[in-house]
């Protein structure tokens, strides 16, 4: 199911071209030159998306009684200090920008499949939007594993196959586009660089960057030519462009000489040399000669100070853009299946046979359902989940229609074959979402050839063999549990009759090791008795009145209305009403 991050906005905004986040305005031309250039600062270009993100929060919340809450969570594996100190600056964005957070930290020896147990169970979780690996990962983990386990709904970094996929294909959407590559691109925007027509050189072929910085650059009809370790005449090619992605990670490969005057310098590289004027002894510079270009550039990104914010930001407004998805919903269209009607009509078991079922999994999307939310059987049952209900606890309740019949017909046929009918009416024919509510036929007197309570013609439920045989097996296990108790109490009605209270006594408290007890089950009959709690400790200060009561129910046969069935939805079960 393809959805497009664009069509899920809750508030009126405007509508962006093609991968644009909602907060950017509209593009502009650029002169060849600058006298003064822009520096593109993305600490303050993030500050004011947070704000616009934390405003958003607020009146979504408001709007919906509280329900909005976005919530990022990150998984970090071991203790790396570079990790640890990219997690606390993604915590305190998300929470300066509204956004719920929480992060899962395992020890280093954390087994794989234990990390794979917890994405699962963070995958189902409805109130997380986002998840979030941070890599690296320790030593003897597969990454692209990980990282392709997470819910391609929830994947707020835009790493999952899918996502990636997607962003590459023309005409297509991904569920979201990483985050510094979309960072590049608002930065882009901010400058109001307008990219049609213009030359791009992406410096860098990375997952992560290059490659899909130069997807997003393509889509903006830019024409881009990506340099990597293995090109040849890389400054030649660096001076044809009006639009530079540096991402190359090798500290100021780029000098001023090789720019084109009047060109962007987006400088994603963020890399560390020797400085003894630092406290720290290094200090941080780009893959461009910022000083050196200056002069030659239109705009520019600082080192540190650029991209890097831009980064967070965009992960927080793709939390954000998940949480509204959420709230939404995820459903796909209906597509009622087409009747093909016959005349003379044929019996209900062809017209059955005849119609091919919709995949249970696809009536699953189309209802919005989560995979967690369903456990299938075959290809055309399924059981819900009742976790569903918390999910949707938030929303509008539905209407409900009964069917009901008075005077029955002697076949008995007419309330099921009606509702199925409305239900045909109200979803295939209105649009509305419509469900059937119908019990499991009864096997005992019918074996599902008459009576079956799944419809008839051509409003009955399909495969209506499998619906009125035995569907998921679970009235089986009812109809067990049953009989289970009819035999539990027709052993006592047995064991009392023939048996004196000191033998009864004996066989529901037996001495062990010459010492009797109650157990707690025997404790609540006692208090329910009346027996004084005082002698709760030691059986044998039951008198014999009430070592008689405990031990006998002296059930009255004639009151019996627990019946041993064939299955619980049996005829026979109508007399005890």
């Amino acid at each position: 199911m393809r959805l497009n991050p664009l069509r899920f906005k809750l508030l009126p905004t405007p509508s962006y071209p093609r991968f644009l986040p909602h907060f950017i305005t509209q593009p502009r031309r650029y002169s060849a030159a600058m006298t003064h250039p822009i520096i593109l600062d993305g600490k303050s270009i993030a500050e004011s998306i947070r704000e616009k993100l934390h405003k958003e929060i607020a009146e979504l919340s408001a709007a919906t009684n509280g329900h909005f809450q976005p919530h990022l969570t990150i998984i970090q594996v071991g203790a790396r200090e570079d990790s640890s100190v990219y997690v606390r600056m993604k915590q305190q964005a998300a929470q300066k920008a509204g956004i719920k957070f929480s992060l899962h930290k395992l020890p280093e020896d954390v087994s794989q499949t234990e990390l794979l147990a917890l994405v699962a169970s963070l995958n189902a979780d409805p109130s997380l939007h986002g998840i979030l690996v941070q890599l690296p990962l320790p030593k003897g983990f597969d990454e692209r594993l990980v990282t392709e386990s997470i819910d391609p709904k929830k994947d707020v970094d835009g790493f999952h196959s899918m996502n990636m996929g997607e962003l590459v294909k023309r005409d297509s959407e991904p569920m979201f586009i990483p985050c510094t590559p979309k960072g590049v691109m608002v930065l882009l925007e901010h400058a109001k660089v307008d990219l049609s027509g213009k030359t791009a050189v992406v410096l860098g072929r990375s997952n992560i960057v290059g490659s899909p910085v130069a997807t997003l650059l393509t889509a903006k009809d830019a024409t881009v030519t990506i340099c990597h370790s293995r090109t040849k005449n890389i400054e030649e090619i660096v001076r044809t462009a009006d639009v530079l992605v540096a991402a190359v990670g090798r500290p100021e490969m780029v000098k001023g000489s090789w720019l084109k005057p009047g060109c962007v310098v987006i400088d994603v590289g963020t890399n560390a040399i020797p400085d003894a004027t630092k406290k720290a002894g290094v200090r941080w510079v780009g893959d461009v000669a910022y000083n050196e270009a200056l002069p030659i550039v239109s705009a520019i990104t600082p080192v540190p100070g650029g991209v890097g914010p831009m980064t967070v930001a965009m992960l927080l407004d793709n939390t954000v853009l998940s949480a509204k998805r959420f709230l939404k919903g995820f459903k796909a269209p209906l597509e009622p299946l087409r009747l093909k009607l016959l005349e003379p009509v044929p019996s209900d078991i062809e017209i059955a046979m005849a119609q091919r079922p919709k995949p249970i999994k696809r009536i699953a999307e189309e209802l919005g359902l989560f995979p967690n939310e369903f456990e299938e059987y075959g290809p055309s049952k399924a059981k819900i989940s009742l976790s569903i209900l918390d999910r949707l606890k938030h929303k509008k309740d539905g209407k409900y229609i009964v069917v009901t019949g008075i005077t029955p017909t002697p076949l008995g046929e007419g309330k099921s074959t009606t509702t199925i009918g409305l239900v045909q009416a109200l979803g295939a024919h209105l649009r509305k979402t419509a469900f059937a509510c119908v019990r499991q036929p009864s096997q005992g007197p019918t074996f599902g050839i008459k009576g079956g309570a799944a419809g008839g013609g051509y409003s009955q439920v399909i495969p209506m063999d499998e619906f009125n045989l035995h569907l998921t097996g679970d009235i089986h296990a009812i109809t067990a549990a049953n009989n289970l108790l009819a035999a539990a109490i027709d052993a006592r009605i047995f064991h009392e009759a023939t048996q004196s209270d000191t033998a009864l006594f004996d066989r529901l408290c037996p001495k062990k090791k010459g010492v009797r007890s109650f157990s707690e089950v025997m404790k609540g009959r006692l208090a329910r008795l009346g027996i004084s709690e005082d002698k709760w400790s030691n059986p044998e200060l039951l008198s014999a009145e009430e070592r008689s009561a405990f031990v006998r129910l002296d059930i009255d046969l004639e009151t019996i209305t627990w019946q041993r069935v064939l299955d619980t939805n049996d005829r026979f079960l109508r007399k005890i009403m």
